[in-house]
């Protein structure tokens, strides 16, 4: 996860998440349900963690990259820590309630998910979640260029099928269409913190202010300072039985 963000597309990042980690948790949880210590795995700058604590007593996020977690949003209930293997440096059975944020697909592995068993209690929750927030049509309303995209086999739908599930049972899954009302200057933050939209945008209007030059050419399209994007959210739920 770590090679994905540099510190630039970190930075918008961190300056704007689309708040539908909190909207997806609240679809799995009753608003009753509290768990004593949570495991936010790949937490990046920390809006899953912050959703994560809603539901836990205290959270424990985990990131393998720094420039992320330099820009973690601090949270009385949040202790941030980073990681740089498939290996939790944490006692056994220790979690309550687990959460993959768009993560698993990077850190997918018979190892991880043996560590994420070690680390969690009997009858620990696991939630895998993620959401595809449909931008290709805003970068063809500007012009960028399609032909110097490059190939992409991210898989928002990532869970631990195809792995040794004998420690753990499927619970839900679950796939839904979503609205986001989203304001111009944060749309320009959520293109430019892919990395691949960032070089489509740097081609197309120069690396110079390119921010505030995205902006004003998302103003002039849109002609608002509001839009509505649409996101697909998609989640898979496991209990583990050891």
């Amino acid at each position: 996860m770590s090679k994905e963000y540099d510190k630039i597309t970190a930075s918008h990042y961190a300056a704007y998440r689309p708040s539908l980690h909190a909207k997806i948790l609240k679809a799995v949880f009753d608003s009753s349900e509290k768990f004593e210590l949570g495991f936010d795995v790949g937490c990046g700058t920390g809006k899953s963690s912050i959703a994560l604590a809603n539901y836990c007593s205290n959270v424990v996020g985990v990131d393998p990259s720094n420039e992320m977690l330099e820009k973690s949003l601090q949270h009385p209930l949040i202790t941030y820590q980073l990681i740089d293997s498939n290996t939790f440096n944490f006692d056994n059975d220790v979690f309550d309630i687990i959460t993959f944020a768009g993560s698993l697909y990077y850190a997918k592995s018979q190892s991880t998910l043996d560590e994420i068993i070690r680390v969690a209690k009997k009858n620990c929750r696991i939630i895998i979640y993620d959401f595809e927030i449909f931008l290709e049509p805003i970068c063809i309303q500007l012009g960028l260029r399609s032909d110097i995209k490059q190939p992409n086999d991210y898989n928002h739908q990532a869970n631990f099928s195809e792995l040794d599930e004998q420690f753990i049972t499927l619970d839900n899954e679950q796939i839904n269409l979503v609205s986001l009302d989203i304001k111009i200057t944060d749309l320009a933050h959520l293109l430019l913190s892919s990395k691949d939209n960032y070089v489509r945008l740097s081609e197309a209007f120069g690396a110079i202010n390119l921010y505030d030059e995205t902006t004003m050419r998302l103003q002039t399209v849109f002609k608002n300072e509001m839009t509505t994007l649409k996101a697909m959210t998609y989640l898979t739920s496991y209990s583990v039985i050891k």
